[in-house]
């Protein structure tokens, strides 16, 4: 058992216990009611990853107060977050503590992170996390062996991703909100007649995605594609996303989109062009229908994965996508720099 700071006002009876979570359901029913919760940290989306994963959980009197996620590779070691088509695979803390005020959210969410950090940090040489942009105090990361540097310190890097709020009474008032040029963009793909279907076609959205990143001069390897295939299958299979494609009139797949969700959430994970049908504002089109659908379907928001490159964080901008920070967080043992 790790020592606790002076500062914190636990007695050696009420100490939590971290255990590994082997209890799917346990964990998955954890991750719905965390702040932190997300589709990523699901046991579905992990599992159809296709690697080694621990998922551990700080308990007090079994109560669970704080989880984590860490991927494993082939030697057991941790993986460097993020893994591909992954977000936030992190710390979450219990819905529980935010229904405390903040003056003893804050201060108990540090001391339980900081026991969590001090435990993992006995099980592995190294520790990598995706934070989820609703994890919002890095006082535990930035202070760990504060005093003690020698030890290892974590490497704290800033990213972006974009959340776009659907919490208007209906879609077409979002719509009229978004960058007048992709109002327009998606009246002319309608005016074009293009049409919008959910769909299983694995294979499409497979090369659609390829060919994507082929016009850009960049090779998707078979393990990517393989990847790629196996979360969608997944989030077909479970229930946890779907795949739209955006046809032209003689039935030409023109463009795709993978998202996933959740309780409360939209993710855009893939969009996918045909090269030869850019000028058909298909893209837009295919956004435009899967926000659409994610209204329908009650989420209050589209989290767009990442706005850390130009051109695609002005594509999804234009959307209303409000940049939002997020963390990535990395301690090896021993190393500060």
């Amino acid at each position: 058992m790790v020592k606790v700071p002076n500062s914190v006002k636990l007695t050696p009876d009420a100490m939590p216990d971290l255990i590994r979570c082997n209890d799917k359901a346990g964990w998955d029913a954890f991750v719905s009611l965390s702040p932190q919760g997300n589709v990523f940290c699901r046991s579905a989306f992990l599992d159809a990853l296709g690697i080694d994963y621990d998922t551990w959980l700080l308990q007090e009197g079994g109560r669970a107060l704080v989880g984590a996620v860490l991927l494993k590779g082939g030697q057991g070691g941790v993986l460097a977050a993020p893994y591909p088509f992954s977000m936030y695979h992190g710390v979450l803390l219990s819905g529980d503590l935010y229904a405390a005020p903040p003056h003893r959210r804050y201060k108990e969410g540090l001391t339980l992170t900081s026991i969590l950090l001090a435990e993992l940090e006995q099980r592995y040489p190294s520790l990598s996390f995706c934070l989820h942009p609703g994890f919002d105090d890095l006082r535990a990361f930035s202070w760990f062996h504060y005093h003690r540097r020698e030890l290892g310190v974590f490497n704290i890097g800033l990213n972006y991703t974009g959340i776009i709020d659907l919490g208007m009474p209906d879609f077409e008032t979002y719509l009229a909100t978004i960058r007048s040029c992709k109002r327009r963009e998606y009246r002319l793909a309608l005016k074009n007649g293009l049409t919008a279907e959910t769909s299983d076609d694995l294979v499409a959205l497979e090369n659609l995605y390829r060919m994507t990143f082929e016009r850009q001069g960049a090779t998707k390897s078979s393990e990517e594609l393989r990847l790629l295939h196996a979360i969608a299958q997944a989030a077909l299979e479970n229930g946890f996303g779907e795949i739209l494609l955006a046809r032209l009139p003689g039935g030409e797949v023109a463009s795709a989109t993978l998202f996933l969700h959740d309780g409360h959430t939209g993710y855009y994970l893939i969009g996918a062009n045909h090269p030869n049908y850019r000028n058909t504002y298909s893209g837009v089109f295919a956004f435009v229908e899967s926000g659409r659908r994610c209204h329908a379907r009650g989420l209050k928001q589209i989290d767009v994965c990442g706005i850390n490159s130009p051109n695609r964080g002005d594509f999804k901008t234009s959307f209303n996508a409000v940049p939002t920070p997020y963390f990535l967080v990395n301690w090896e043992k021993g190393k500060v720099s």
